[in-house]
């Protein structure tokens, strides 16, 4: 990938190679590891020097904290829908976790969950962490709301919410070079089996 790959946006081309150094970055971080990934490593992928780098990311930590931030506003399409009140808690809880899976097939949405983000400030840490406690409390309302109207059995919300994003987050980790079509099967297959385990029994 180099500069000329980029698909550029006449009113802020900017923005688009700045998107490609964190979309470099995040690639290298999820096969690498964020640890073994330097900036002149990153440079080296977009055959630009290392301070050409400096005009569009402070430094490696802030590359791991935008796409860690952009992963979790990518989710927020996906949260406020699950406030349709016309549907269902189960339908809903599916939509936001296939999003979810969708978002895990991109490169920011697994350097959210294979990279951790104890290198970053504790203000970066703060805002990712705002994030995902804001993820995992809209899925633990839902099957909340599930049990308390009768459509899911009675179960621990925290619990039945901590066993989902344990199984989807660990599919970046087997399945790296999955595309997104793939990602689909297995939200698919996912949600089979836990929402028929949700599901309340007549």
């Amino acid at each position: 990938m180099v500069w000329t790959d980029v698909t550029l946006n006449r009113d802020d081309p900017r923005e688009q190679k700045r998107m490609a150094v964190l979309r470099t970055g995040a690639r290298l971080f999820n096969a690498r590891g964020f640890d073994r990934t330097s900036l002149d490593d990153i440079a080296s992928e977009l055959n630009v020097s290392k301070r050409t780098l400096y005009y569009y990311v402070k430094n490696k930590d802030d590359i791991l904290f935008e796409c860690s931030r952009l992963a979790l506003e990518f989710m927020q399409e996906a949260t406020d829908n699950s406030k349709n009140l016309d549907m269902p808690p189960l339908d809903r809880l599916a939509i936001v976790m296939r999003s979810y899976m969708d978002l895990l097939s991109n490169e920011f949405g697994a350097c959210l969950v294979l990279s951790k983000d104890r290198v970053l400030s504790n203000d970066s840490q703060k805002i990712l962490h705002s994030g995902r406690r804001a993820l995992d409390q809209t899925v633990r309302e839902l099957i909340e709301q599930g049990v308390a109207d009768g459509t899911i059995a009675p179960c621990e919300p925290k619990l039945a919410t901590a066993a989902l994003f344990g199984a989807f987050n660990w599919v970046p980790h087997w399945n790296i070079e999955g595309d997104r079509d793939a990602y689909a099967d297995i939200a698919d297959n996912f949600l089979t089996i836990f929402l028929e385990g949700l599901r309340a029994r007549n």
